[in-house]
């Protein structure tokens, strides 16, 4: 995934020009006609519709992890914690060598692994058996590496091969809309998601409608996708951790202050991804009935999709510069979660939870602006 995620580098200042409104110069102008403008149309629409099933599959899943465990399968809170430990730490260790190896034998390929396996995963929490659902985290964490890299590294790919800079659909549209698509996609399955468990009594559900999104996906890749390759002189993981270790002798103070402000966000944000179930539940009344965990989830992401909204908006007119507006983003978020442990009453916690997840989707867009800068 490392090779395509640096063609969508590469492109960025080629489509800076075209996003101010310049046209190319002398021969580098590009007629656009009808027939690329059709061939970028039925590309688009090839890649969104699968990637909108692997979204969904991902995000039918979200908001019932927790519950799943700890609720329905009756599981201690430490053996939860260790389930989703065991998750973060699979996506961690596969990170190491996913990208190499989907660049080695084929994108197309590696996506069609992420549905065996993300399938796979959510096969197992129809167990009780307590190892099937250790491999059925690790499967996730894997299946979750592997969503969040070889779509997006196919896509670049693909976009460059076929020539489709020269069709006006501009490679940061299409990120642009992935983006717009997975939110949309994740409010949908957050409500869909909450009718199935209200209709069928168990948390289950939705995990077996992930899977349903994950054969038809498959199904258009096998039948719609080409395969596509990276470098192959850059594809092995000892060439990647040196590269890495030799760019880190020289590297610039503002890209360590990125990768640890990088480091302390999503952190946390991955430390909210576990507790937000249990914090909302310790500030529930007993009495009540149970929470709504799609309804949350959904309404979780509208706040980050405003979050989204609100960067473009100050970024059209200019009120702050992105570094200005990530340390208020930041110290926004870290003052949510303070207010959430201090209140301990329901709505708050609610609240301030919404509000995180709007900082999240400020962060998001402002964090890869400034990359894109140093």
């Amino acid at each position: 995934g490392r090779s395509g995620i640096s063609e969508k580098s590469q492109d960025h200042d080629g489509e800076e020009a075209l996003l101010d409104g310049e046209k190319p110069d002398g021969e580098a102008a590009v007629a656009f006609n009808n027939s690329d403008g059709d061939a970028a149309a039925s590309f688009a629409r090839s890649f969104f519709l699968v990637y909108g099933l692997i979204c969904a599959s991902d995000w039918f899943q979200g908001p019932f992890i927790y519950t799943l465990y700890k609720d329905e399968k009756q599981l201690p809170e430490q053996i939860v914690a260790r389930l989703f430990t065991t998750g973060f730490v699979a996506a961690a260790l596969s990170a190491l060598f996913i990208g190499s190896l989907a660049d080695k034998y084929g994108r197309r390929c590696a996506c069609l692994v992420c549905c065996a396996v993300i399938g796979l995963s959510c096969l197992t929490t129809l167990s009780n058996n307590l190892n099937v659902l250790f491999l059925g985290r690790a499967l996730g964490g894997v299946g979750t590496t592997l969503m969040y890299t070889v779509f997006e590294a196919w896509m670049v790919t693909e976009y460059h091969q076929r020539g489709l800079e020269h069709s006006g659909m501009l490679l940061s549209t299409i990120l642009g809309r992935m983006w717009t698509l997975s939110s949309v996609v994740a409010i949908a399955t957050g409500l869909v998601g909450q009718t199935l468990v209200g209709f069928t009594g168990t948390k289950c559900a939705p995990f077996v409608a992930s899977i349903v999104c994950l054969i038809p996906a498959a199904a258009l890749i096998l039948k719609n996708w080409t395969e596509n390759y990276g470098d192959q002189a850059n594809s092995s993981s000892s060439n990647n951790w040196m590269a890495s270790f030799n760019l880190l002798q020289g590297v610039d103070k503002q890209i360590l202050i990125l990768g640890l402000a990088s480091c302390c966000f999503e952190g946390t944000m991955y430390l909210f991804i576990y507790f937000w179930s249990p914090g909302l539940k310790s500030v529930h009344p007993p009495t009540s009935s149970d929470l709504p965990f799609g309804l949350i989830f959904a309404s979780f992401m509208c706040a980050m999709m405003l979050g989204s909204m609100l960067f473009t908006s100050i970024r059209s007119r200019k009120f702050l510069s992105c570094r200005e507006l990530l340390q208020y983003v930041m110290a926004l978020a870290g003052i949510s979660l303070l207010i959430t442990t201090l209140a301990r009453e329901e709505n708050a916690t609610f609240l301030f939870y919404c509000l995180f997840e709007a900082c999240i989707g400020v962060y998001f867009p402002c964090m890869g602006y400034l990359k894109g800068k140093v």
